[in-house]
């Protein structure tokens, strides 16, 4: 059995071609993560043992892929983080008030310049579970800034101008399925004062005028506060995901 790397994926051949293959990620927190086909433990395990052989190998299953699950023990990793998956009406966040925006200016990251808004989401990350370290670079943003998911009408981003620094930030993905929201966080020194909860409902009454009725998401179950806000803004749990790890 030959395993060798080809651009962005690794392939397991033996002597009639090709037998398995793994895609790789290295994030801009520094794990490496692996999707894996087909779903068998021992070529998992093979592959795991090239590209795991300086870090650790991460990998995502839904929490029904009950099967998918037991390949990824018998392979050797182990769960490590789980995330609920929510849907949230966009009626109920739209009807917040913004009084505890009085005071910011509002813009999206053009308003503010890409890299100013890059390094303020990289502060941002370093409190979110399963993201820290994150350290993106100019090419990784302008990539998912450059796609047709990327909408700044639902990227409402807070300055504090007395402060000279950044309050808060939402952004709305437009995605194919429907509008998702990868981040809601307010800077650490305006936790607790509404800024969050009224950003949100700054880029979810841009929702509702469109005619969006829901927005999917997701949260780390060991994250209390988003948890707080997503139910506060009349999220449903609908799933989940659990990462997985396996140490070389």
């Amino acid at each position: 059995m030959e395993i060798k790397q080809v651009e962005d994926r690794w392939e397991v051949r033996n002597g009639s071609g090709r037998v398995g293959t793994a895609h790789v990620w290295d994030r801009p927190d520094g794990k490496r993560f692996a999707w894996f086909d087909p779903i068998d433990a021992e070529l998992i395990a093979a592959l795991c043992a090239a590209i795991g052989a300086d870090r650790p190998v991460h990998t995502l299953a839904d929490v029904h892929e009950r099967g998918l699950q037991r390949e990824l023990a018998a392979a050797g990793f182990v769960g490590e983080r789980y995330e609920h998956d929510w849907t949230l009406p966009v009626a109920t966040a739209a009807d917040w008030d913004d009084a505890a925006l009085a005071g910011f200016t509002l813009g999206s990251p053009e308003t503010f310049g890409m890299d100013a808004v890059r390094r303020f989401d990289d502060e941002i990350r370093a409190d979110i579970p399963g993201l820290r370290g994150w350290r993106s670079d100019a090419a990784f943003w302008e990539g998912e800034h450059g796609d047709a998911a990327y909408d700044p009408a639902v990227y409402p981003i807070a300055w504090d101008p007395a402060a000279e620094r950044f309050a808060g930030i939402v952004r709305v993905w437009m995605v194919a399925s429907g509008p998702r929201l990868g981040l809601v966080a307010a800077a650490r020194p305006y936790r607790g004062r509404g800024v969050a909860a009224a950003l949100l409902g700054t880029a979810f009454r841009v929702l509702r005028d469109r005619g969006h009725e829901t927005v999917a998401t997701e949260c780390d179950a060991a994250n209390p506060g988003s948890k707080w806000l997503l139910e506060k803004a009349g999220g449903q749990i609908v799933g989940g995901t659990v990462e997985f790890i396996r140490h070389s």
